[in-house]
């Protein structure tokens, strides 16, 4: 019964998530000390908000994901958690979440988590999902907004630098997301949702992958431009991402759809990692 509840809130993407909190966390943590408790506290608050909204996307996703062989097997496909369990499971740890970030982080950041779960339930999942080719742009404002979550969660305020995480991660999800769905095309098409390559075709969405590398390699480079971070993280960080670009033009050259964004897929994840870790350890140069 345990091993059920636990995936339905989706520890892959809670701990995805918890990547982009910390590098943010960290990076407004640069000129102050590094508060343990309030760190902690981020991190459990926020993954409860995003577990119950994984909870509810399982709910209101359950008909199609039926019919995609990669979700078919999941728990609430399978009926083995009741719709009424589930629904209780995902309300108490929303309610926790919030409570965590308004009482023992601040006001701002249990906002955002608020922000951030209307976005991605009634916006992306109930609204767009099903009828918009550009679901996948509403969806990366909930999926960005961990980075604002971290930064705020020590700053208490918006600055430039928060923006321009938010912004940084926005152009990672869009090209995230656009190469796992070339992979998964198939099953998008079996459950009629309409997302960007399927309705725009494969090669246009490939193209689009590459300008919003480009567009995440720029916004990254603000980061030192305007003296957030140092020129040593933008040197690492150049390594990585221009391989990334180098991916991505070669991915428009070459005809093994699945294979290319596959591999863009998972290099994806390990230049966000990279990005993270190299802005919570910056301090240090």
């Amino acid at each position: 019964m345990f091993k059920n509840y636990l995936e339905i809130i989706k520890p892959g993407i809670i701990l995805g998530n918890i990547i982009l909190i910390m590098g943010s966390f960290f990076l407004a943590s640069r000129n102050t000390c590094f508060d343990f408790f309030l760190f902690f506290y981020t991190i459990l608050g926020t993954s409860f908000v995003i577990a119950s909204a994984c909870v509810f996307n399982n709910l209101i996703d359950h008909d199609i994901d039926k019919k995609m062989n990669r979700t078919n097997k999941r728990v609430l496909s399978r009926k083995l958690i009741s719709f009424l369990s589930a629904s209780i499971f995902a309300i108490i740890l929303g309610i926790l979440g919030v409570f965590i970030l308004g009482f023992l982080v601040n006001f701002l950041s249990m906002i955002f988590s608020i922000l951030g779960f209307f976005i991605y339930i009634f916006l992306y999942t109930l609204l767009y999902k099903r009828r918009s080719i550009y679901s996948t742009f509403i969806g990366s404002f909930s999926g960005s907004m961990p980075s604002m979550i971290g930064y705020t969660a020590v700053s208490n305020y918006i600055d430039v630098c928060s923006i321009l995480l938010y912004i940084i991660f926005i152009f990672w999800q869009m090209s995230h997301f656009y190469a796992i769905s070339i992979v998964r095309i198939k099953d998008y098409q079996k459950a009629k949702i309409p997302i960007f390559p399927l309705v725009k075709s494969i090669a246009v969405a490939k193209k689009h992958i590459f300008y919003y590398i480009i567009g995440f390699i720029i916004f990254s480079s603000l980061l030192t431009v305007l003296g957030f971070l140092s020129y040593n993280f933008l040197f690492l960080s150049s390594i990585i991402n221009f391989y990334w670009l180098f991916l991505a033009y070669s991915n428009i050259k070459k005809n093994n759809d699945k294979r290319n964004a596959s591999r863009l897929f998972y290099y994806s994840i390990i230049v966000v990692v990279f990005l993270n870790f190299l802005m919570s350890i910056d301090f240090l140069f």
